[in-house]
């Protein structure tokens, strides 16, 4: 019981980390190579993004909601944000390379969403 309410604890708090992306910033376009940092995603990336979750879940009218682009030092740029396919908000991440988005992992049970939200953190993206 222990294990399961610290688990929660743990998904609660990831989840109220930050919700929300900031728009305020522009920051350079994921297509252009650049110092690390947050980059913006171009209309033709974020199609990118979601098709590849979508063919990646099986589910064509999954929605999408936040997502943020973070170049690292070596020019990788991961994309992390929230889909929708109908039962909730659930983290993904990835990464953007050609214009081509290959996904790395899905949230979906408490532990999968856990080490999604983890590996955005580590990444300096908070969505």
């Amino acid at each position: 019981m222990k294990k399961i309410s610290l688990l929660a604890l743990l998904v609660t708090a990831a989840m109220a980390g930050g919700c929300s992306s900031n728009s305020q910033n522009t920051p350079a376009p994921a297509a252009s190579r650049g110092p690390a940092g947050e980059v913006a995603l171009s209309p033709s990336d974020r199609t990118a993004v979601e098709t590849s979750v979508r063919s990646s879940l099986g589910q064509p009218s999954a929605s999408f909601r936040t997502m943020i682009g973070q170049r690292d030092a070596s020019g990788v740029v991961t994309v992390c944000g929230y889909f929708n396919s109908g039962s909730g908000d659930t983290p993904f991440i990835g990464t953007l390379n050609s214009g081509a988005f290959t996904v790395s992992n899905l949230g979906g049970t408490a532990e999968q969403t856990i080490a999604v939200q983890s590996a955005c953190h580590g990444r300096g993206i908070y969505v």
